[in-house]
């Protein structure tokens, strides 16, 4: 199937490469944009501590926000540099790409952008959550195969699973 808006969501781990080289793979014989996306995630519970130390006095809440903004630049920065590596190698391959960065949840930043850019499909990775920790975290490429607005491919983390299709 030739798809020309190829969504791919990434989020720094290995699921998130082998979900990046088949986009890479799929985009090629078809000259296909693709569209970098890596959601910065929204930590509620991260600056828990500092939060409770400036609520009794012990710090400023001035201190704590400036030190959060000052982390989430950080991860900014260092998540767009990651990102403009991968647009380069794609560019290399004669594709035409480019990428997004949020702070937002994933799956429903993921699901909107691909319905606002009218993406043919979105490429994700699984990162291989079972059990308890995807009951109580949750699956991104869960949501996102069951939100989409189009068809989503879900790339397993290693190669004994076969692709995942749904069926948007």
């Amino acid at each position: 199937m030739s798809y020309q808006k190829i969504l791919v969501a990434l989020d720094q781990t290995s699921a998130s490469s082998l979900a990046f080289n088949y986009a890479l793979k799929l985009a090629q014989p078809h000259q296909s944009q693709l569209r970098l996306v890596h959601c910065l995630s929204i930590e509620p519970y991260e600056n828990l501590g500092a939060l409770m130390d400036a609520g009794v006095g012990l710090r400023s809440s001035t201190q704590v926000q400036q030190k959060e903004e000052a982390t989430q630049l950080q991860r900014t920065q260092a998540a767009q540099t990651w990102l403009e590596q991968l647009r380069t190698e794609a560019l290399a391959q004669d594709i035409e790409v480019d990428f997004v960065c949020e702070t937002a949840d994933p799956g429903m930043f993921i699901c909107q952008l691909a319905k606002d850019w009218n993406a043919d499909v979105i490429v994700v990775g699984n990162s291989g959550k079972e059990g308890l920790k995807k009951l109580i975290l949750g699956s991104v490429s869960q949501y996102v195969t069951n939100h989409a607005p189009c068809r989503t491919i879900v790339v397993p983390n290693d190669d004994s699973s076969e692709l995942e299709f749904s069926a948007n």
